[in-house]
């Protein structure tokens, strides 16, 4: 056998097996495309494991809506995963979510909940939250989060964040708050914050009867250090209920007025 016969001989066992390769590769393909998706795994993931502002009934709900029909009969090369992903994240208490197939041809839908920062109550009987971005969630009759009350603000919320020019006021509410939840002792101790027509906040303890006036949002920091030693300090020694007004507008005191109901 010469030369140009053996090397004919290779170039066309060589080319049918690439055929025969290529042939079972389709075929796969084929029929993965056909298959269909087997189980829908939702998971629900949240910052704050009391907060829980959307169940999983209502994500497969959404689902289905999206697919207009069973999605255990959809192919899988027909699935939008991208689409459904834009479509959860129009749900305002969800930041983001992730959507996909696993190995085993599982739907999985992982939706990220926003984490609502405080809950405001308005004049007009508006209600809703802000959450740690600044964004806007309806308040619902489905959920509630544990979050500081803000109250007393009297102008109208616009748009879907605090960032518009026109939110001004909830700018510095935004920044009193924050300030107070990144102290587990203040966070754990205010239960409600009032805004005066004048910018000036109240502050409304869980526990005891005084209000306590901040003044305006600056130097936040420091007045609530004031406070926190106030409390662990200067309580301990003369007990709860002893003040109806606590004033730390002053630099560097705390002034208080005593009530006059304390026996």
């Amino acid at each position: 056998m010469n030369t140009k016969l053996k090397l004919g001989i290779l170039i066309s066992i060589y080319l049918l097996t690439m055929i025969f390769v290529a042939l079972i590769w389709m075929n796969t393909i084929q029929m993965q495309n056909a298959q269909k998706p087997k189980q829908l795994m939702v998971n629900i993931y949240k910052p704050s494991i009391e907060n829980m502002m959307i169940q999983e009934q209502e994500i497969v709900k959404y689902v289905k809506e999206y697919f207009k029909k069973d999605w255990k009969k959809i192919p899988i090369e027909k699935l939008n995963v991208s689409g459904l992903e834009s479509t959860l994240e129009k749900i305002q208490v969800v930041h983001h979510s992730e959507v996909y197939l696993d190995a085993l041809e599982n739907l999985h839908v992982d939706v990220y909940q926003r984490d609502p920062l405080f809950r405001v109550m308005t004049p007009f009987g508006d209600q809703f939250y802000i959450d740690v971005e600044g964004k806007k969630i309806p308040s619902s009759i489905s959920y509630s989060a544990r979050v500081p009350v803000v109250t007393g603000v009297e102008s109208v919320f616009l748009g879907n964040d605090i960032w518009k020019k026109e939110n001004a006021a909830y700018k510095d509410v935004f920044q009193v708050v924050n300030e107070i939840t990144k102290d587990k002792f203040t966070r754990s101790l205010i239960e409600q914050i009032d805004l005066d027509h004048n910018g000036e906040f109240t502050l409304i303890p869980k526990i005891g009867y005084e209000k306590i006036e901040i003044g305006n949002s600056e130097n936040m920091f420091e007045k609530l250090d004031k406070l926190r030693f106030f409390y662990q300090e200067g309580l301990r020694y003369q007990g709860w209920n002893v003040y109806q007004v606590l004033n730390l507008r002053v630099k560097d005191q705390i002034i208080g007025v005593k009530n006059i109901n304390k026996s």
